[in-house]
């Protein structure tokens, strides 16, 4: 059976909630995530992601960890998780909620209804002390908030991406660290962030889906009783705009305590088409037969590893590799060097055709868990403002897709930023 689409507004058209409802009755579990949009500033994004952490795992009816945990046993193992993500220019809060499908229930009570009732508690009825959030458990969550991010800087891929994104979006907001800078972690207080949590209640874009065999009446009520009287207003708009190239590349080394160099090179294309988009992409480096792996890794051996990724809203394409020193300048020659070779269509038909069928068989995966189905759908959804293709029938346009295609699109890239982390030491 093929997963059933249904999208709706939330009460009225200026409040700025929508719930996407997917369905396939192979699913034996429903899950639920609420998404919270909401602008991306250095002032903001601290406390934005320590209200993720502070709404996870309790509220007023289980108000400690112990509470809580014992309430999602009871359902059934049912979960409750949030996350801090970004969209383009934008920063996605998610509060989202797993559990069995109903109709396995034992005595035959609505689990959904129950498990979303629960996450409507995380997110509307809070643990609140002087009308603000706790400060012993607001300290808590804020040095895990601290070690997410110390994390971050300590795996050094993840922290060259990061960098690197500062120099690649400077004075846009994707260039912001999405869970905000430690020092802006460290100075938050309790206030601030019950004060942002307020903030997005009231004005974030709100995007709901529900994902499983079946939304019963009972959960669609509560989620139009509880989003749709919501007081609402300076409802955020996601930007998504492509980012814009620099008048010349702009090259940048970082040094620190390393043993293994990092190297950040995006380039940035104003063209759009999805299907050619992703072909390319996974053609040049996303793949394990692509360009950038067979040749710089494999056959010239001047990385450890050579991978490419695409910013679907900003338009940018990320090469980030792992490098000895002395590789550095060789390593940035010859990417450049495979990128104008695939632009001038010397790659072989076998390996168009080969990855196409790679994706073609990614997307027939996208239906295996709601989760996957919930993530896919927001995404595509969110990049497009439609519902134009299913996965099926984005597969289709991608088999379709040619090598001149190919060859424009690899055509249309311009360098913008070569980012370097190394060592002290020359």
């Amino acid at each position: 059976m093929a997963i059933t689409r249904r999208r709706k507004l939330i009460g009225n058209a200026q409040n700025g909630a929508a719930l996407t409802v997917l369905t396939d009755n192979k699913f034996k579990t429903d899950s639920f995530a609420v998404r919270f949009i909401t602008e991306l500033t250095e002032e903001n994004a601290a406390a934005n992601a320590a209200v993720a952490f502070m709404l996870e795992d309790t509220c007023t009816a289980y108000p400690t960890i112990t509470d809580f945990n014992k309430r999602l046993s009871q359902l059934y193992g049912a979960s409750v998780r949030s996350g801090i993500t970004r969209f383009a220019h934008s920063q996605v809060i998610t509060m989202a909620a797993t559990s069995i499908g109903s109709r396995f229930a034992l005595d035959g009570e609505d689990v959904s209804a129950l498990v979303l009732e629960l996450l409507c508690g995380c997110i509307f009825e809070p643990v609140t002390e002087n009308g603000i959030f706790p400060q012993k458990q607001f300290e808590l969550k804020k040095q895990e908030l601290i070690d997410d991010i110390d994390a971050d800087i300590n795996d050094k891929r993840s922290y060259a991406l990061k960098q690197s994104g500062k120099i690649i979006y400077r004075n846009e907001p994707a260039g912001i660290a999405v869970k905000g800078e430690r020092e802006a972690a460290e100075n938050l207080t309790s206030e601030q962030v019950w004060q942002a949590y307020k903030a997005l209640l009231k004005t974030a874009k709100i995007e709901i889906t529900f994902t499983g065999g079946a939304l019963t009446e009972r959960c669609e009520k509560i989620l139009e009783e509880r989003f749709g009287s919501l007081e609402r207003d300076n409802i955020h708009t996601p930007l998504v705009s492509r980012s814009p190239v620099k008048a010349s590349p702009e090259y940048v080394t970082e040094r620190l305590d390393v043993l293994q160099s990092k190297m950040v090179m995006a380039y940035k294309t104003m063209e759009t088409n999805m299907p050619v988009r992703m072909v390319f992409v996974s053609l040049f480096g996303a793949l394990p037969i692509s360009m950038l792996f067979m040749n710089v890794r494999e056959k010239l051996s001047l990385c450890y590893y050579c991978a490419a990724s695409f910013a679907n809203k900003t338009g940018v394409m990320y090469i980030d590799s792992g490098v000895e020193s002395s590789n550095i300048l060789p390593a940035q020659k010859e990417i450049q060097n495979q990128l104008e070779m695939a632009a001038k269509g010397e790659f072989s038909d076998e390996l168009l055709e080969q990855t196409k069928l790679a994706l073609i068989c990614s997307l027939k995966s996208v239906d295996d868990s709601p989760r996957s189905v919930s993530d896919w759908y927001f995404g595509y959804y969110m990049e497009t403002g439609s519902e134009k293709y299913t996965p099926e029938e984005l597969s289709a346009l991608i088999g379709n897709v040619t090598k001149e295609q190919v060859m424009e699109f690899a055509a249309s890239f311009k360098l913008d930023t070569v980012y370097v982390l190394t060592g002290k030491e020359d």
